[in-house]
């Protein structure tokens, strides 16, 4: 009799073991998932990030923290990641700064350790001018540019910023030169458009040129489409421009290399399903952003491409982190 309590409660143990492990692999609901984000709050990525992780949480029925990881261009929370077990309680909320970090500083780890899960945005890059600028669309200001031996200058929120590269892409691939001015910040970028410090920029959608009465005036956003928020801005295309000029940001998840494939397709059905519901498009698609249809080999795909185009850019304008 003892024998068989003995056997039965060391079955028992077993089976509870077994039943833990699984639930370890498949992602344990009474502990959150981390959602870093590399920059502070308030920005179009810590925005995006919270409006997934509500609707991830109640699809999953386990908490999807978002946690704000911000320096280095995001590469600590990159970081974060890499340094963190692989079992997907740690996701990272991708940007477009990670494609370029490799080219610009020592990240610290190997790119291959990001595991691309899903891209869920792509973010319109738009050009812009102080709406007194002589320059009243795109071909002019690259024909004023071209007239003037030392060619214009554009602003940007840094050294190696979104805002600093898209420029460059541009001002290569229509033979335009260009003087980059740097700022610390995006709004202070803008205010040297405002002020005439500078005579150009490319940036995301910001309120402060979207609004009536804007002291500046888009000339054409780098993409094949209008904006349905700026219906009056040319595309690139119409500007006149058939180079390959779409130029957008991004937001997509990453885990880390070695998650299981359990885990990561729960993570993935979790996210796609909380970015299809019209309540999280509609929201996101007010802040000029637009959501994606994707899945891990387009996102993976699409990411490399991101590092090779940039760091390509980079290396040829001979750029530098900050």
């Amino acid at each position: 009799m003892n024998n068989r309590r003995r056997v039965l409660r060391v079955g028992g143990a077993i089976l509870a073991a077994s039943w833990a492990l699984r639930a370890r692999a498949q992602g344990s609901s009474d502990r959150p998932i981390r959602l870093l984000v590399g920059f502070a709050p308030g920005g179009a990525v810590d925005s995006v990030a919270r409006l997934l992780a509500v609707p991830m949480s109640e699809i999953l029925g386990q908490s999807v923290v978002v946690e704000n990881r911000p320096g280095a261009s995001a590469n600590i929370a990159a970081m974060n990641l890499v340094q963190s077990p692989a079992d997907g309680l740690t996701v990272l909320m991708g940007a477009f700064a990670h494609s370029v970090n490799p080219a610009l500083m020592k990240i610290g780890y190997e790119l291959s350790e990001l595991q691309p899960l899903l891209q869920l945005t792509r973010v319109p890059t738009i050009l812009l001018v102080h709406k007194d600028s002589p320059y009243r669309t795109a071909a002019e200001l690259v024909a004023g540019g071209r007239a003037k031996p030392q060619g214009l200058t554009y602003g940007s929120g840094g050294s190696g910023t979104a805002s600093h590269l898209a420029p460059e892409l541009f001002a290569r691939r229509v033979g335009l030169k260009a003087l980059h001015v740097p700022y610390k910040g995006g709004l202070l970028a803008m205010q040297g458009v405002i002020s005439g410090s500078v005579d150009f920029m490319c940036e995301n959608p910001q309120p402060t040129f979207m609004s009536p009465g804007s002291p500046i005036r888009p000339l054409a956003v780098f993409q094949p489409t209008r904006l349905n928020e700026l219906p009056d801005v040319p595309s690139i295309t119409e500007a006149g421009f058939n180079q390959d000029l779409t130029i957008r940001s991004w937001h997509g998840l990453f885990v880390r290399r070695g998650t299981p494939d359990a885990v990561s397709a729960r993570l993935l059905k979790a996210a796609q399903e909380a970015l299809s519901r019209p309540q999280t498009k509609a929201r996101i698609n007010a802040m000029a952003i637009e959501t994606v249809d994707s899945n891990p080999q387009a996102f993976a795909a699409f990411f490399a491409s991101q590092v090779d185009t940039w760091g390509r850019v980079i290396k040829e304008a001979g750029i530098r982190a900050e």
